[in-house]
């Protein structure tokens, strides 16, 4: 289940920034344990669906472009990045409350919990589905309370359904510009999906103004020697703050 380990490092990095003030959240509306809507047995057909946008995707197409080097033009290959294909590759990603984006934002968000048993993975929904109140919102003096796999910032009403309805549409409203600022960056938002998701989660949780810095960040980070969650930890970090730089 390699896809599992997207997850657990989007929820991981995810929950780090909130981590201290965790202590903090309360339920507003637990749902009781015999709903049987709290734990959901993924079927087949979302498994299937998460191995198949997990799997590398075709080999980009490439196309000669001209640069100069040493007063000589030469033809290097360029990557070719075609924005309708790649939001039609990446758009089942949050499609529905239990896509695999959806479950990431979901478990970094504390909303979710994966577990495994009997063979048969299952997905939690945590008291905080229903209803909590975000530390984050405390610290901005505004007083909300969240509701689906996103915490939609009280834009539901309470309305379970809708919340999981929003939750995707907000996250398929943000994917063309992540897409775009991905490959601005020089990252492949089709072949890099722990990249496109960390880059989903924050613009979940953060401004544009420190979201749309994660790319730039994560290249950066790429470049001088960091790999795997280091360089993860350290652009999630950096985005809040590379503004303040430049």
């Amino acid at each position: 289940m390699s896809y599992l380990i997207w997850l657990s490092r989007v929820a991981l990095l995810g929950l780090a920034a909130t981590a201290a003030s965790a202590i903090l959240l309360f339920s507003t509306g637990a749902k009781k344990e015999s709903d049987s809507n709290q734990v959901i047995a993924l079927t087949q057909e979302n498994i299937q669906t998460w191995k198949s946008r997990v799997a590398q995707p075709p080999t980009p197409t490439t196309q000669l472009s001209s640069q100069k080097q040493s007063g000589d033009e030469q033809k290097v290959p360029k990557r070719y990045f075609d924005l309708n294909q790649s939001l039609s590759l990446n758009a089942s990603l949050f499609a529905t409350h239990t896509s695999l984006g959806m479950v990431a934002i979901g478990v970094a968000e504390g909303n979710y919990r994966l577990f495994i048993e009997n063979n048969t993975l299952y997905l939690e929904q945590t008291a905080g589905y229903f209803g909590h109140t975000d530390p984050g919102n405390l610290s901005w003096g505004e007083v909300v309370t969240n509701y689906g796999p996103c915490s939609d910032q009280g834009r539901s009403g309470g309305n379970i359904a809708k919340a999981e309805q929003m939750c995707s549409q907000r996250a398929l409203g943000g994917l063309s510009r992540q897409l775009v600022d991905l490959n601005a960056a020089g990252i492949d938002p089709n072949a890099d999906l722990e990249a496109l998701l960390n880059t989903a989660d924050l613009y979940n949780q953060a401004r544009l103004i420190h979201s749309r810095k994660f790319p730039e960040a994560l290249e950066l980070a790429r470049q001088g020697g960091k790999t795997g969650v280091e360089a993860i930890a350290w652009a999630r970090t950096a985005s809040f703050y590379i503004n303040d730089a430049e």
